[in-house]
């Protein structure tokens, strides 16, 4: 399987286990990362819709967790064909820019729970901040950013959770590589002459 590729799977958990729910096709010792999207008996954690700035992939994994847990989302897209296609599947999608406070009024500012700005365009993600802290203060803002200079600009501009792509290829590189490396340590055989 390819480390680098994401695959989500529905599962629940019951008596202290992780329980799939069909058969996903990974080689043995597969590792997971379980991310819990909502607890039991709750129609889903959020008091309110999420924002989804961008479809690209960061965009639509994010649709994909949110689709899984059943929580309401709207889309905010520029790009007309990509517009076009997902209301033509029934999405809820708004053509526009997140910069602009008309645009994310329109996507529900007014009501939504998170606003997750998943677009890789630092400066769009740094002002789409600003003016939904200002328009709403207590919205929850997870942002994207490229390098983490612009990261800390996010957080200090009131971004709650800020993703990091240069810290994440960083984690994800000494994973890669410290995994490769414990599997090629070898250890010592013993000396077994008299």
């Amino acid at each position: 399987m390819d480390p680098l590729s994401l695959q989500s799977h529905t599962a629940v958990y019951e008596n202290g286990q992780v329980v799939l729910q069909g058969q996903p096709d990974w080689p043995s010792e597969t590792k997971l990362l379980v991310l819990p999207v909502a607890a039991a008996n709750q129609d889903h954690p959020l008091n309110g819709h999420v924002i989804v700035v961008g479809y690209g992939l960061v965009g639509r994994a994010v649709t994909e967790l949110l689709d899984n847990a059943s929580i309401p989302f709207t889309l905010l897209e520029q790009n007309p064909a990509t517009v076009k296609t997902q209301r033509a599947l029934g999405r809820s999608i708004i053509q526009g820019d997140a910069v602009n406070a008309k645009t994310l009024a329109e996507a529900g500012l007014h009501t939504a729970a998170v606003l997750a700005l998943t677009i890789p365009n630092e400066e769009a993600v740094l002002q789409a901040i600003t003016i939904a802290r200002r328009l709403r203060p207590e919205i929850y803002i997870i942002a994207r950013t490229n390098y983490s200079s612009m990261g800390m600009k996010a957080k200090q501009l009131g971004a709650d959770d800020v993703i990091k792509a240069e810290q994440s290829v960083a984690i994800h590189f000494y994973q890669l590589l410290a995994g490769r490396l414990q599997s090629s340590i070898r250890t010592p055989e013993k000396d077994t002459a008299p």
